[in-house]
Order: structure tokens, then sequence, then C-alpha cells
């Protein structure tokens, strides 16, 4: 059986693509045998991904698993905790299903969709008092509902992750988008107002699968086995 192929992008200190998320779990649930292709930013993607054995795909992240081409982060990480759930379980208990789910949607619906000019965002060109005038003030507001969604969780649960059962797919959904805006000046966690969602960003940090998930970002483009 050919290893598990997972498509990424990133530059060292600047961001990392969805797939981060994706590489993030590979490492939580311990998966050894999986490739990653590094594309080279800035260069249309699919000359890129063709070359490597993608033949439908156009964007990131991409999986290529068992011949078939698996597309968006969230389908992405929940198969992969379904896949390894033997290995270990991070899909949560079956009475938390649906919470688990709906984490995976808010990662994406709430925090990520909201946020126009996310090409901006990705621009290393550009810096945050540019960031702020075209992204960052128009959008506050709604930035900030989200994370008091978290920090309310939060504090009605006193738990360390999303679900009472522990870390969990939903983790690496919901940390990677905290993560990156967080880092972007999008979300400002340190001000004060949020401090158990930022206590919950540092707990993931921490966490000795997302600092290996971190250092893909410093390979060569080009198709890699697991470091």
């Amino acid at each position: 059986m050919k290893p598990l192929r997972i498509f990424h992008m990133g530059i060292p200190g600047h961001l990392h693509a969805r797939t981060f998320r994706c590489i993030w779990l590979l490492e939580e649930l311990g998966v050894e045998d999986f490739e990653v292709c590094m594309v080279t930013p800035g260069v249309p993607y699919v000359p890129q991904l063709r070359e490597h054995g993608m033949q439908v795909a156009t964007k990131l992240p991409a999986l290529l698993m068992d011949g078939e081409e698996i597309g968006e982060s969230g389908v992405i990480c929940q198969l992969l905790a379904e896949r390894f759930q033997a290995q270990q379980n991070l899909l949560g208990r079956d009475n938390e299903r649906i919470e688990m789910l709906q984490w995976i949607g808010f990662a994406e619906t709430c925090v990520m969709f909201r946020v126009p000019l996310l090409p901006a965002l990705m621009d290393p060109g550009k810096d945050l008092e540019a960031l702020h005038e075209e992204v960052i003030d128009p959008y506050w507001r709604v930035l900030a509902g989200n994370i008091e969604r978290f920090e309310a969780h939060f504090r009605a649960r006193g738990s360390d992750y999303l679900l009472a059962s522990g870390f969990s797919v939903a983790d690496t959904m919901c940390g990677w988008s905290l993560h990156t805006f967080h880092n972007w000046g999008l979300m400002d966690l340190s001000a004060g107002d949020s401090p158990l969602t930022l206590a919950y960003l540092e707990r993931l940090q921490a966490r000795p699968a997302f600092v290996r998930a971190e250092q893909y970002a410093e390979l060569e483009p080009g198709l890699h086995p697991r470091p």
C-alpha cells in the first residue's frame, strides 16, 4: 500500500496553509508512513500538483489516499482521524460527535470565511498597518465575537480542550485558525479580554506534535518522506 501523500505550502515564520491542521493531526496520531509534497509559494499550484500525482485537485490542502484525491482540511482531518482511530482516538466520545462536527465547521464558517482579502494577509510584503486598514479594522468586531465563543465555552466547561473528553480533531481545526490570526495580529488574544482562549492556544502551541508540524514549513519544494 502506498503511503499517504499530503500537499502543503509554508513560509517559515510567516504562514502555513490549512494543510498544517492535517499534518499536525497526523503527528498527533503517531502516523509515520506518509509523504509531504511542498509546493512553491507564489507559483501556480496546479502544475505542481499534477507533477506529483494529483489529477483533479487544484488547491491546498490536498491528500492522496488509497488512490482517492481528497480536499478541504475539515474533511481530510475527519477522515484521517477515522482511519487511524484504532491507533489513537481523537474523535471524542460517541456522545460528543455532534459537538465535534460543529467545532470543525466553526473553524471555517465563522473564523475563516468571515475574513475578506485573505490573500492580503498572506502577502509578506504587507505590513501590519496596511493589514489593519484593509482587513482587521473593518472586521474586528466580528472576529471579537468569534473569540468570545471560545471564551464562553471555556468559562462554562473549565476544560483544557474543546471536548470534555480531551484533545481531539476539533482542536487541530480551531487551533490553526487561532494560531494563524493571532500571529497575524488579526485576533489580539494578549490584550487581556480573552485569557482563557489565550491559555488554550498556548497549550496547543506547546504540544510536541504542533511543534513538529511547524517545522514542515522549512522543507524545500518537492516530495519528502515524513522528516
